[in-house]
């Protein structure tokens, strides 16, 4: 009896050190429940019972179906040379060859990527070729091949370029940009850059249509944007300035600051200098504060009784409302994205203009004036777009545009009026 207590033993620690402990559960069938209790006793070093060998066995089990599903089913690039691909699959470790297959298993998912990489970089060094959409992603953006290929399996391009064909950036080496890169040394971010110009360039480039790959193209971009937040990049136009912290407002669901509105409404007032004079943000806070002297001076250079409009942008805090003034029916009109009437703020400019045309000696601005609430117009349906919706009232007024936006063209205006920022001039 105890001959083959120990007989059982002895198989018990072949197994648990045996490459099936590694690679199966097969081999375990074999044996009843003294034989495993006999395993975990040597494997584990301590004493073992039925509750804790089942655990140990359902951990292990899941463990072996979760490591299976680490293998690649695609090769990891094409047209290597055979004696490279030798050279660098010899020096992986912690790995078990299968039969009939040319994959590998890694004991953990770490070193599956940390292969992939290497493997990836000898491709890389000795001009071969990346597969599919590496090669996308190189006529997109300054991407270098750190990351694992595979992410979207069976969706390859018909055509493979060369990594050549679309010279990027590494390390500040003095090759041709990037799309991607030059998006950003044009705008200082992404934020401008919209679906339809990744997809445009993408078409141009490859001749073909990837409007069924948008989740990878999107995921590619995050992750280039999250590599290049840092930036200087400002902007110069006249007296203003805008820092990258300025342009983020127009990001997203972010509330517009003062920066941008009074350099937007700078860009509408030059292109059509003889008609509009926009106002600076802060000119109604200072004239409730300091009354007409405290803004008497802001007029000095501009006869404002010669223009056809003025625009008075007019901030309370956590919220945009927009004033205009038509000279020539000396109407005073209010115009908010939530539909309310701010009426102290109306009666504010009225009794300026009084007194401004009594300073200018020009009598006949000096009755006359009508007060107007426009309602008949496009409406925001959040928070945060009422300055997008002033810049483009102020716009539309200034040109003579029809009010033909409402709150889903909003994150298209965002970007249009980024663009419009960073090259100081209005689009269409």
């Amino acid at each position: 009896m105890k001959k083959q207590k120990k007989i059982l033993w002895r198989k018990g620690i072949h197994l648990a050190f045996s490459e099936k402990w590694n690679t199966g559960f097969g081999g375990f069938k074999k044996f009843c429940f003294h034989q495993h209790l006999c395993i975990l006793k040597a494997k584990l070093g301590r004493p073992s019972t039925w509750s804790r060998q089942l655990r140990h066995f359902h951990c292990r089990k899941k463990a072996l179906q979760t490591q299976k599903t680490w293998i690649q089913d695609a090769p990891v690039f094409t047209k290597t040379k055979s004696s490279v691909a030798a050279q660098n699959v010899s020096t992986l470790s912690s790995k078990v060859k299968r039969k009939d297959s040319k994959h590998f298993i890694s004991s953990s998912r770490t070193l599956l990527r940390l292969q992939a990489e290497r493997l990836l970089s000898s491709a890389k060094n000795c001009d071969h070729e990346y597969c599919g959409e590496k090669s996308v992603l190189k006529a997109v953006a300054d991407l270098p091949a750190n990351n694992v290929l595979g992410q979207a399996n069976g969706h390859r391009p018909r055509t493979e370029p060369q990594a050549s064909d679309f010279p990027v950036k590494f390390n500040g080496e003095s090759q041709s940009p990037g799309f991607l890169d030059e998006v950003m040394k044009k705008y200082g971010s992404l934020v401008p850059l919209s679906e339809k110009d990744v997809l445009g360039r993408l078409k141009d480039v490859f001749n073909e249509d990837f409007s069924n790959r948008k989740p990878f193209i999107n995921r590619e971009i995050t992750n280039y944007r999250a590599r290049h937040q840092k930036c200087n990049f400002r902007i110069f136009y006249n007296k203003h300035m805008l820092d990258m912290d300025d342009l983020a407002t127009l990001d997203g669901q972010n509330w517009l600051n003062d920066q941008v509105i009074n350099m937007y409404g700078e860009l509408i007032m030059d292109a059509v200098p003889d008609k509009v004079h926009f106002f600076n943000s802060f000119f109604h806070r200072q004239l409730v504060t300091k009354g007409y002297n405290g803004v008497k001076r802001w007029t000095k250079k501009v006869d404002l009784f010669k223009k056809s409009l003025l625009l008075i942008p007019i901030h309370l805090e956590v919220h945009w409302s927009l004033i205009t003034v038509t000279l020539s029916n000396r109407i005073i009109s209010f115009y908010d994205s939530q539909g309310i009437h701010f009426k102290f703020c109306v009666e504010n400019i009225r009794k300026y203009l009084l007194t401004e045309a009594r300073e200018k000696n020009r009598p006949e601005f000096l009755q006359g004036w009508q007060t107007a609430v426009t309602k008949c117009i496009p409406q925001q349906k959040n928070d945060s777009d009422c300055g997008v919706f002033v810049l483009q009232y102020c716009k539309c007024l200034a040109l003579e545009q029809p009010f033909q936006f409402s709150q889903e063209d909003m994150p298209r205006v965002r970007k249009r009026i980024y663009k419009e920022l960073c090259e100081c001039r209005l689009m269409d």
